[in-house]
C-alpha cells in the first residue's frame, strides 16, 4: 500500500507540475509515525534519540540543514501512513548526484525512516522555437522535451555537446542545409590556416575553408599520410568510380536525400527558429557518404563498412570522449563474416557505439548490420506504440518512433526552406531518432563511456510496447521503446562480477565433494568502480537438478559501492547433496539483482559449476544407493573381463574374483 501511495503522488506531481528536475543537493524524508517528530528549534535539550541518530548520520557526509517540507502541515494531514508534517528536506553543502543516490539508499535503511525521495524542481516543459517542431510527434513521445529540462536552457545552459559525434553513414548529407550547417562537425585537426574552422561562408554560401585545402593529411591520425587528405567535415569512401574523396555531399536529386533525412534526426540545429529539432539539440553531425556517385536510379549503399570504420576512427582519434555514435539506416538479410569483423574492430578497438535499422519487412528475421554482435538493432513504432510494418526478431534491442517522421532533405532550392523538409517512415528513421537520444544521454553524463551509455539506454527503455503489441512479438521488439527522460533520470546501474567462489565441505573428511555431503558455498562479488552503487541488492542460488537442497538460497545483502566487494561468508549458501547423486559436473545459477527503481532494475546471471563425486557404497556397482542382483551381474562381468573396481573388491585383496561375488551375495541375503 505504501508503494502504491507513493506512485500516485508521483504521477499527480507530473500531472500538475509538467516536469521534475532533481535537486542535486537535497533529499526529502518522512519520519515513521511510531517515532517522534523532529524538534528543529534552537533548544537542543529536547532532541530525541531519532534526531541524535539523524544528526550523527548527516554529519559524516557534509554540512547540512533540515527544514519542514510543508510548513503549513499538521498532524491531521496525512494520506495513509504518510504524515505531511513528518516530511523534511535535508540540504547538503557539497554532494554530487551520484553521492546523493547512495545517501538516499542508506537513509532509507534507518529504522525510523518511513521513506526517502529525491527533491524535485518543477518547471514547464521546454518547447523549442523550430517552426516544424509541432509536426515532430516523436520527440515528446520519447520524452526528449522533458529531458531537456534538466538544463537551464533559458539561462544559456544548452543540451548536447559539440564533442558528441553522431555519424550518418549513409547516402551523404546536404551539409550546407540551413538547419544542419551549425551542427556539422568540423575537423580542426585539418585546420591548416589555424583560424579555428574548416568551413567558411563565402559569396553567400558555405564552402570548405580555402586555407585548409592544402592536399595534406594534417591530422594523420591513422599514421598513413595518403589517406583522408583534407577530410574537413567527413569523408566519401564511395566517391565516383570507386575513388574516395573528402566531400560527403550527395548528388543533387531528391532521391539521394536519405542520408540528409537521417542527419536531421541525429542532430538538426534545435531552437534556431527554423525547421526541425533533434533530441541531441547541439551535437555534431559527422557525414560519411557510402553510396557510389555512378548510381542513377535507385540509390544503394556500396561502401557502408568502410564508412563505419572511418566514423569509428574519427570518434576515437578526434574527440575528447574517444568514441562516436554511428547510425546505419540500411542493410540486408545476409550474414557476412567480414562485415562482422569490421563491426568488431569498430566496437572493440575504437569504442564506437553502432546503431542500425532492423528493417521494414514485417517478418521475423535477422537483418544486417543490425543483427551483428556489438550493434544496437532498432525497430520502429508508430504514435500508438505499435509495430505494424517493421521487422521483428530476437536480435532487436530497442524500439523507436519511425512512422511519419519529419526531418531535413536535400535543398533543391536553398532559398525556399519549405522544400527542405519531408515526413518519412521506416526503421531508417527510428534508428537515428534513438541514436540522438543516446547523444543526449552522453551530454548529461559526460563521464560515461560507450558501455555505460548502451546499457542505460536499453535498461531504461519503456516496456509499454509489450502491453500494446500482439503476443507474437514478445521478446522480438527489443527491451522497450527508447525514452530520454527515463534514461536521464535513472542513476547509473552497477556492474557486478562474480570474482570467486569457494565450496567448503562441512560433513566430509576431505576436500572432495561427495554425494550425501553438506557444502557451504561462499561467493565474492565485485562492483566495477566505473559503474554505479548496487543498492538493495539480492543474491539467489538455484539448480535445476533434483539432487540438491539449497538453504539460504535467496539473500538480501548490503549495498555494494563502486570498487567494493561483498563476501557472504556469514550467510553461505548451504547445499545438501543427495546420496544418489551420480559423479559429474553440476551447474548452479547465481542471480544478482539490485537498483529496483522506477525505471530500471539491475540483473546479472552467473553460471558456476561444482564437481560431485558419487561416494559409492561397497558393493553398489551401479551407484543406485542399494545392493541387489544388478550389482552381482556387473561384478560377474568384471570378473570375466579381469577388470578392477574398488567398490567391487569386497575383501580388499586387490583383485575382483569369485570370492567377491560370494561376499556380495552374502550381503544381499544377509548371510553372516
Amino acid at each position: 500500500m505504501k508503494q502504491n501511495i507513493l506512485y500516485i503522488l508521483f504521477f499527480l506531481s507530473v500531472l500538475y507540475s509538467s516536469e521534475m528536475l532533481i535537486n542535486d543537493n537535497a533529499l526529502l524524508f518522512c519520519i515513521d509515525k511510531h517515532h517522534p517528530i523532529l524538534d528543529l528549534s534552537e533548544n537542543q535539550s529536547n532532541r530525541s534519540n531519532v534526531q541524535i541518530q539523524l544528526n550523527n548520520f548527516f554529519e559524516t557526509i557534509s554540512q547540512y540543514t533540515i527544514e519542514p517540507w510543508l510548513k503549513s502541515a499538521t498532524k491531521d494531514d496525512h494520506s495513509g501512513d504518510i504524515y505531511l508534517n513528518r516530511i523534511y528536506r535535508v540540504t547538503f553543502d557539497n554532494v554530487n548526484r551520484s553521492e546523493l543516490s547512495g545517501i538516499k539508499n542508506e537513509l532509507n535503511t534507518l529504522p525510523f525512516i518511513y521513506h526517502v525521495e529525491y527533491d524535485y524542481f518543477s518547471v514547464p516543459f521546454y518547447q523549442p522555437n523550430d517552426t516544424r517542431y509541432n509536426q515532430q510527434w516523436f520527440i515528446p513521445k520519447v520524452q526528449s522535451d522533458h529531458a531537456w529540462d534538466f538544463w537551464d536552457i533559458n539561462g544559456g545552459d544548452i543540451p548536447g555537446s559539440k564533442d558528441i559525434l553522431l555519424a550518418s553513414v549513409d547516402t551523404g548529407v546536404d551539409w550546407n542545409h540551413s538547419d544542419l550547417i551549425n551542427n556539422v562537425w568540423q575537423n580542426l585537426g585539418e585546420d591548416a590556416d589555424g583560424d579555428g574552422r574548416t568551413l567558411e561562408f563565402i559569396n553567400n554560401q558555405w564552402v570548405f575553408d580555402p586555407g585548409d585545402l592544402n592536399n595534406v593529411d594534417d591530422d594523420d591520425w591513422d599514421n598513413n599520410p595518403n589517406t583522408y587528405i583534407d577530410d574537413l567535415i567527413g569523408w566519401d569512401p564511395a566517391g565516383m568510380n570507386g575513388v574516395d574523396d573528402n566531400d560527403p555531399m550527395p548528388l543533387g536529386s531528391w532521391g539521394w536525400s536519405h542520408g540528409t533525412h537521417v542527419a536531421g534526426l541525429l542532430g538538426a540545429t534545435t531552437d534556431n527558429n527554423k525547421g526541425v529539432a533533434s533530441s541531441c539539440f547541439d551535437c555534431s553531425i559527422l557525414s560519411v557518404k557510402v553510396s557510389d556517385d555512378n548510381q542513377q536510379n535507385e540509390v544503394y549503399i556500396t561502401d557502408g563498412y568502410d564508412g563505419i570504420l572511418y566514423a569509428a576512427k574519427v570518434g576515437f582519434y578526434r574527440t575528447d570522449r574517444g568514441f562516436s555514435i554511428i547510425n546505419n539506416s540500411w542493410g540486408s538479410l545476409y550474414y557476412n563474416i567480414f562485415e562482422q569483423a569490421t563491426i568488431d574492430v569498430a566496437h572493440n578497438d575504437y569504442n564506437a557505439i553502432i546503431i542500425a535499422a532492423a528493417g521494414n519487412d514485417h517478418i521475423d528475421s535477422a537483418h544486417y548490420p543490425s543483427s551483428y554482435e556489438h550493434v544496437i538493432s532498432v525497430t520502429a513504432t508508430n504514435s500508438s506504440e505499435r509495430v505494424n510494418w517493421a521487422t521483428y526478431h530476437e536480435t532487436v534491442d530497442l524500439a523507436s518512433p519511425g512512422e511519419g517522421i519529419e526531418s531535413t532533405v536535400i535543398q533543391n532550392n536553398p532559398n525556399n526552406e519549405n522544400n527542405a523538409y519531408d515526413s518519412w517512415s521506416g526503421t531508417s528513421m527510428a534508428s537515428p531518432a534513438a541514436a540522438s537520444v543516446i547523444g543526449l544521454l552522453s551530454s548529461f553524463n559526460p563521464e560515461w563511456g560507450p558501455e555505460q551509455l548502451e546499457t542505460m539506454i536499453l535498461a531504461t527503455s519503456d516496456p509499454i510496447i509489450y502491453s500494446i503489441n500482439s503476443n507474437y512479438l514478445d521478446g522480438k521488439i527489443g527491451q522497450g521503446r527508447v525514452d530520454a527522460l527515463r534514461a536521464l533520470a535513472t542513476p547509473l546501474l552497477p556492474k557486478i562480477d562474480l570474482a570467486e567462489i569457494d565450496a567448503q565441505v562441512i560433513t566430509g573428511d576431505d576436500s572432495i565433494i561427495d554425494s550425501g555431503e553438506l557444502v557451504y558455498l561462499t561467493t565474492i562479488l565485485y562492483n566495477d568502480p566505473n559503474w554505479g552503487i548496487a543498492s538493495n541488492p539480492n543474491i539467489s542460488l538455484n539448480s535445476i537438478s533434483e539432487y540438491f537442497e539449497i538453504t539460504n538460497s535467496n539473500q538480501a545483502i548490503d549495498n555494494i559501492n563502486p570498487g567494493d566487494v561483498y563476501l557472504n561468508i556469514e550467510t553461505p549458501f548451504e547445499i545438501l547433496i543427495s546420496n544418489d547423486t551420480p559423479t559429474g559436473d553440476y551447474d548452479f545459477e547465481l542471480t544478482i539483482t539490485a537498483n529496483d527503481t522506477e525505471y530500471a532494475i539491475y540483473e546479472s546471471v552467473h553460471t558456476l559449476s561444482l564437481f560431485i563425486n558419487h561416494n559409492a557404497q561397497l558393493g553398489d556397482m551401479n551407484g543406485d544407493g542399494g545392493i541387489n542382483i544388478s550389482d552381482i551381474i556387473i561384478l560377474v562381468g568384471l570378473t570375466l573381463s579381469n577388470t578392477y573396481a574398488e567398490n567391487g573388491d569386497i575383501n580388499s585383496d586387490g583383485i575382483i574374483n569369485i570370492q567377491d561375488i560370494i561376499l556380495i551375495m552374502n550381503i544381499i541375503f544377509n548371510i553372516q
